[in-house]
């Protein structure tokens, strides 16, 4: 993980809404996933005032703890096998982390601080697979509505830069590696709207034409990533739901 602390960043005024995760099982055709606000005024509650239970360094702890539990799993096992057998091909600039849910939610569930935990630490296990062959620092950026004081602290405190909507959709470039997993379908096609990423991690096309059917509305990008990336199943994390119906997508040398 990068050490070089990152500077303070203002928050922006703009409400955002909270992103809808896609979680799927089995092969049956999937309702569309639904959009829940938590809050009457949109963002409220995601706009960064919402309290905090537990400390940065509080949250800095169990992430360590859960991170060095998932090394010994299957998953990271296979996800290191993956990254290992195509690493030397690919180079990234910059990785952009959308939507990781907090550390410290609001109701205190274990399986959502789990969750986050789990894919931050596989979004930092390989950004720095790339790390090892590069010659230039990788920045890291994150971006998530529902982090409250506490999550920004923690993520700072690893040398990483926390930044509000859109500014994450705009830095990315043809170099970057994006992370999103089970983000609702806008906030996919937002994420790739400007360029095709070098690489991106999150739910695959067949997945979303599972639950709209024939409603092809806001494909255009989704498309594209499609036909010109290749592609290959995240590792599940047995017994959970982390990774879920997740591909990784590796765009093409002649599709730059």
């Amino acid at each position: 993980m990068a050490s070089t602390p990152t500077n303070d960043y203002q928050q922006h005024a703009q409400p955002e809404k909270e992103w809808t995760r896609v979680h799927h099982k089995g092969r049956r055709r999937r309702k569309s996933p639904q959009y829940a606000a938590k809050s009457d005024i949109s963002g409220s509650i995601a706009n960064s005032i919402r309290s905090s239970s537990l400390s940065g360094p509080e949250i800095m702890e169990e992430h360590k703890r859960i991170t060095r539990q998932w090394e010994t799993s299957i998953c990271h096992h296979k996800l290191n096998e993956i990254f290992e057998s195509r690493i030397s091909h690919f180079t990234i600039s910059d990785a952009i982390c959308f939507g990781t849910g907090s550390f410290d939610p609001e109701d205190g569930s274990w399986e959502i601080k789990r969750k986050a935990h789990i894919q931050l630490a596989a979004f930092l296990f390989i950004v720095e697979k790339f790390q090892r062959s590069s010659s230039r620092r990788i920045r890291c950026v994150f971006q998530e509505p529902v982090f409250n004081t506490s999550d920004k602290d923690f993520i700072r405190a690893l040398g990483h830069e926390v930044v509000d909507s859109p500014t994450g959709f705009e830095r990315v470039s043809p170099s970057t590696l994006v992370f999103g997993v089970h983000l609702y379908r806008d906030i996919y096609a937002q994420a790739i709207a400007k360029c095709l990423p070098a690489m991106f991690i999150g739910t695959p096309r067949e997945v979303w034409e599972e639950c709209y059917g024939s409603d092809h509305s806001n494909w255009i990008e989704l498309d594209e990533l499609s036909k010109k990336c290749d592609k290959v199943m995240f590792p599940e994390d047995a017994g959970y739901t982390t990774f879920s119906s997740t591909a990784i997508h590796w765009r093409r040398y002649d599709e730059t």
